[in-house]
């Protein structure tokens, strides 16, 4: 193969970088619903419809409706609206009058996180009500969410970064340009490690999503049928499969490079696409700007990758530069100078995109620091701060002592970079967090959509009887849903595990409602739980509790809880419309793209356009984001100026009063 076919095959397989960017958006979060939050009806709907801020999947996306005893109420089967995935609905039956519960499951066709939630309605007498608002759960931190997600950071780093530090650092700096089996069989070794933990951290991810698209724990019960309808059915499950053939071919490619180095291009290529469908699935799905949120979230990811991965390539072929070479400072000062030219670059990417998805993601100072992604935010840029500091040491005072000759420097070179590599990986570890959980922006604005409910205040009450004693228990404690637990011990304080029924038989003293039923069952020792909503009106409750035991008499016990009124919670403040800019958004892009042209331009007359460097490349990267930005930002001020334009004036506006009919209700 001639010079030319192969740099065609390799622009070839850049397009593959387009293919993957079929953006959509990240959490799916509810807009709105109808009927809506504490809807009190007249008569049953027709459907129960919602709105979400992002597209779903048909497959794991679902609404339940349960009667007031905690029951699912039969209904159709959840469907999502073939014109706008972003809705999902299910048509009702004949529903008798009382307090329902709609309870919700959104998963995100983006990057595939799932939202959930639930709200009451009442049919018919108003006073059944609790009102409570709607709630939607906010983000925890997965552990092995967290865990696998950075593992793939860092196996990417050692692949890619692996490639792109032979490629762009020992060949260069190599004396007499000429192969060295020992350093660069050293160098292959550390690429193939990565390659196997890419494809292990590739299935660890598939079992990630089976996860949390079914809301079971990860690798447990997994049913063949839904684990293929995440892989055929799912965004993910595309991506996945692209990145899993991407994954044999990288392999193949390095496989071919031990005898042909140009197949370095290829693996580099195929890890850069591995990199763009990692991006093509993250965060930045959320934003207005989606394919130039997705950009930038690439060439962040590609600058972290070259920079974390090069680190450890240089550590690990620092013995065996020192073995080959006599004297070897040469060697050593040559590969610092080589690395720091693009370390210096990807610490500029790694500044300019990162204020810019900092804005994206978090935007307040609030956000930094109240919300868990926040947290892991501040945590990244704190570490950061030591690890440039280790980078300027380098690129000032070891390059110029190895210069100089003193062997010295090549031992400190080994603790500096040590240093720099421990540092860098706690920063993927960061960034592992930030992927696992909802962007600070989101968080804030769930908080303020669904505010957290009242302080709960349990009823509880305790009873001894025949030597058994029992402690009931009904969290929050008010009308409505509550968690009905109860526990019971013997005389001599051991639990009671040997129960065949437990009924709880609920009636109100207040108002004449007949008797309803719970059959608690046993989830720990001598504890014994059930959900429902029972307890739907104020006032004083009859709770008898029948418990049966082998070989003795039913135990029969009452307690007599008295039930309040939810307190009321604040008012919930709508969410954006989808597709809605940010505030300072044009600003911003103009801050962003002034800054990546200056930058990207400096580094690439510096390198006087000599393309086939690593800092050439990433500061061409900085040129096309930078006029993305710019772009952005002049079709935004368009549409300001065009909004502006179209607007009424004053002496155009007229007033008028709306009917009783166009009213909210009060």
């Amino acid at each position: 193969m001639n010079i030319n076919r192969r740099w065609w095959v390799v622009g070839v397989l850049l397009v593959g970088i387009l293919a993957v960017q079929n953006v959509v958006m990240a959490h799916a979060n509810l807009i709105k619903a109808e009927p809506g939050p504490n809807s009190v009806l007249e008569t049953a709907p027709d459907e129960i419809r919602m709105w979400f801020t992002e597209p779903l999947e048909m497959r794991f996306s679902k609404i339940n409706l349960r009667d007031r005893e905690g029951n699912i109420v039969n209904t159709t089967p959840t469907e999502i609206d073939p014109n706008d995935p972003t809705q999902m609905s299910i048509m009702l039956g004949d529903l008798a009058d009382g307090l329902y519960t709609v309870v919700w499951r959104a998963l995100s066709s983006a990057d595939g996180h799932p939202t959930i939630g639930s709200y009451a309605i009442v049919i018919g007498d108003a006073s059944l009500l609790q009102q409570s608002g709607a709630n939607q759960t906010e983000d925890s931190i997965r552990v092995d969410s967290t865990v696998i997600r950075w593992v793939n950071l860092l196996s990417l780093a050692l692949t890619v970064g692996g490639v792109g530090f032979f490629l762009f650092v020992w060949l260069p700096a190599a004396p007499d340009k000429t192969p060295h089996p020992a350093i660069e069989r050293s160098m292959l070794l550390l690429m193939w490690v990565g390659w196997v933990l890419v494809g292990v951290t590739g299935f660890l991810l598939l079992a990630l999503q089976y996860s949390l698209a079914t809301g079971s724990p990860i690798l447990t019960g997994i049913d063949g049928n839904s684990l293929n309808s995440v892989i055929a059915d799912t965004r993910f499950g595309h991506l996945w499969l692209s990145r899993t053939a991407l994954w044999v071919g990288l392999g193949g490619a390095l496989w071919f490079a031990r005898s042909d180095r140009f197949f370095y291009w290829i693996a580099l290529v195929m890890g850069v696409v591995i990199l763009a469908i990692n991006s093509a699935f993250s965060h930045a799905n959320a934003a207005y700007d989606l394919t130039l949120s997705v950009a930038v979230d690439w060439l962040h990811l590609f600058a972290t990758t070259v920079w974390v991965g090069g680190l450890i390539h240089f550590l690990n072929i620092i013995a065996p530069v020192r073995r080959t070479f006599t004297p070897s400072t040469p060697v050593m000062s040559n590969l610092v100078g080589r690395f720091s030219n693009f370390a210096r670059v990807s610490v500029a990417i790694l500044f300019i995109t990162g204020l810019y998805s900092a804005w994206l993601q978090v935007g307040t100072v609030e956000g930094l620091l109240t919300t868990q992604y926040g947290q892991a935010m501040l945590v990244k840029m704190i570490l950061i701060v030591p690890v440039v500091g280790l980078a300027f040491v380098n690129l000032v005072y070891t390059h110029r002592g190895l210069e100089a000759g003193k062997a010295i420097w090549e031992t400190r070179l080994r603790g500096l970079v040590g240093a720099e590599i421990v540092l860098t990986v706690g920063i993927l570890l960061a960034v592992g967090v930030m992927t696992s959980i909802s962007p600070a922006r989101t968080t804030l604005a769930q908080r303020a959509a669904f505010p957290p409910a009242p302080e709960a205040k349990p009823l509880k009450e305790v009873s001894n009887i025949n030597g058994l004693l029992i402690e009931f228990d009904a969290s929050p404690g008010w009308i409505g849903e509550n968690t009905f637990t109860l526990k019971l011990v013997d005389s001599n304080g051991a639990p009671i595990n040997d129960v065949t029924l437990i009924r709880m038989r609920f009636e109100s003293q207040a108002e004449n409602l007949g008797e309803s039923e719970l059959r608690p069952e046993r989830v720990a020792e001598g504890v014994y739980r059930i959900s429902g909503a029972n307890l739907s009106v104020p006032g004083e409750w009859r709770v008898r509790v029948t418990i049966q035991r082998p070989n003795q008499f039913d135990t029969l016990i009452d307690f007599r809880p008295t039930v309040p009124t939810a307190p009321p919670t604040q008012i919930p403040v709508p969410l954006p419309e989808p597709n809605t800019p940010l505030p300072n958004r044009v600003f911003i892009l103009l801050v962003s793209g002034i800054l990546a042209l200056g930058v990207g331009g400096f580094f690439l007359g510096e390198n006087r356009a000599k393309l086939m460097q690593a800092s050439s490349l990433m500061a061409v990267g900085l040129l096309v984001i930078g006029g993305a930005f710019l772009f952005s930002a002049i079709q935004g001020a368009a549409r300001i100026d065009t909004e502006a334009s179209v607007a009424p004036t004053a002496a155009d506006a007229t007033i008028t009063t709306p009917s009783e009919t166009d009213l909210p209700p009060s």
